[in-house]
């Protein structure tokens, strides 16, 4: 069995970023917390803080130091969504995730770095896919999940369990993220190294500092392996992107989307699921009645850039009567995930070309002004197809070695047999007794004066004579 080793992630600027997650960010930013004259900066983005801009300061001196800042509240509510999203990114290279709020999380990767081919290409893919979703990490590795996690915030790693308790007895108290009331009591008692603290006896520390102190020590020190609560994915994809500002324009609104699509992306990988329908609402800043639009595909499966070029064309057939403030996101009409067949020697999915189609003209205009036509199980030929919506599955058809015209006439047209030079048949079609509809036919191909080659019938049943029914090419 592989021996354990745990991740940490920590997100420093989680607050930041999920605040300005649906907006491409080129400017300085910032978060704010507190009431009126207490407002205070929270995290700042680095053109911010090259600008002059701190944590702690109070938005009006901020505002005064560079005017151009832009700043918003922190949202409590977002930044745990956010960490959601982080833990599905996660969940695509280890079934063991752990939420620690409210700015980290743990995976455990012992079992999981030989698939991705060593633990750098892991690190790597892990990192550049939560950077797609506008979030920035600190990585931390040890064999214990709180020291793991203890480490993500100090950007220290370590592969065993020796080198991490190197690594730990090193630490000042004030690296460890104690509590207030253990840190003063250790630097009052001069302790300046977690060394040093673990020297003391352990009655001695509980009598000093209290029994949550030697908890914590046992925890980081791998002596207490607790096994955390693990995260789940949620049955259903749900996502709400606050914009910034409000707006009309599709492009700040298709940025949004991309962000939301690479979240639903990982989402449907730890399912093993593949999209059908994506519904997408529009909140206004007039809190007039939200918008709402959707994509369907016609093949069960999930393309980034095809479904951006649909969303694209969906929200330009939009009238926006409002600025939009929000974006909702929900797909709960997904399918076991089935990969396409790619071509053998090209290695090209050639028959992806006619639901990628179906996609645009959906997209374009109405779904009920798109049909298609489906054979249906009937010898009659007029009661041989049926209009189906593009993409369904074409019933079992009746299986018939004659030859059949591709044109039929609306309806049978009377004909004159002495004008007629039958060259094949015939072919008797008797059917419908059970619909109330019953014919009896014998069917011939024949040539008329012209020399156009046509399929006629004489019928005997529920009327007599000779008919026109369809025409050959």
């Amino acid at each position: 069995m592989a021996e354990q080793l745990w991740a940490g992630l920590y997100c420093p600027r989680l607050a930041l970023d999920s605040a300005w997650q649906a907006i491409e960010v080129n400017r300085p930013t910032a978060v704010h917390y507190g009431q009126g004259e207490q407002v205070r900066i929270l995290q700042v983005n680095t053109k911010a803080q090259a600008g002059g801009v701190q944590p702690g300061q109070t938005l009006a001196s901020a505002l005064a130091i560079l005017p151009t800042l832009h700043t918003r509240p922190r949202q409590p509510a977002q930044e745990r969504m956010a960490l959601e999203q982080l833990a599905s990114c996660a969940y695509t290279h280890s079934h063991q995730v752990v939420l620690c709020p409210p700015d980290g999380l743990l995976l455990e990767i012992g079992g999981s770095r030989r698939l991705r081919g060593g633990l750098k290409p892991l690190l790597d893919e892990l990192q550049s896919s939560i950077a797609a979703l506008g979030f920035s990490i600190r990585i931390g590795l040890a064999p214990f999940p709180a020291t793991a996690q203890l480490f993500s915030r100090l950007g220290l790693k370590a592969l065993d369990q020796s080198k991490a308790l190197r690594k730990l007895h090193a630490l000042t108290p004030r690296q460890l993220a104690l509590e207030p009331a253990w840190l003063r009591s250790l630097e009052g008692c001069g302790l300046e190294r977690l060394d040093q603290v673990l020297a003391l006896p352990t009655s001695e520390r509980a009598r000093r500092f209290g029994p949550g102190l030697n908890d914590y020590l046992s925890q980081i020190s791998g002596c207490a392996q607790a096994t955390p609560a693990t995260w789940q994915p949620a049955p259903r994809f749900q996502l709400r992107l606050e914009l910034p500002q409000a707006t009309a324009q599709t492009q700040a609104l298709m940025f949004a989307c991309k962000r939301a699509l690479t979240s639903l992306q990982h989402w449907l990988e730890v399912r093993d699921h593949g999209l059908t329908r994506l519904d997408i609402g529009l909140e206004r800043e007039d809190q007039g009645p939200a918008l709402s639009t959707h994509v369907a595909l016609s093949r069960t499966g999930f393309d980034h850039r095809r479904l951006l070029e649909l969303i694209d064309l969906k929200l330009g057939a939009l009238t926006l009567p409002a600025a939009i403030q929000a974006l909702t996101f929900r797909a709960d009409s997904t399918a076991t995930h089935r990969p396409p067949q790619a071509d053998l020697f090209s290695g090209h999915n050639r028959g992806d070309a006619w639901p990628a189609l179906l996609d645009r003209l959906r997209s374009r205009i109405d779904n009920q002004d798109l049909v298609g036509i489906t054979d249906c199980p009937d010898h009659r030929p007029e009661k041989a197809w049926a209009w189906t919506l593009p993409g369904e599955n074409a019933r079992q058809a009746t299986i018939c070695s004659q030859p059949r015209p591709s044109w039929l006439l609306p309806t049978p047209r009377p004909c004159r047999s002495d004008r007629l030079e039958l060259i094949d048949g015939p072919e008797r079609i008797e059917s419908g007794w059970w619909d109330g509809q019953d014919c009896r036919r014998d069917y011939w191909t024949a040539i008329d004066n012209n020399g156009l080659k046509l399929w006629v019938f004489e019928e005997f049943k529920p009327r007599s004579g000779w008919f026109i029914h369809g025409i050959f090419e």
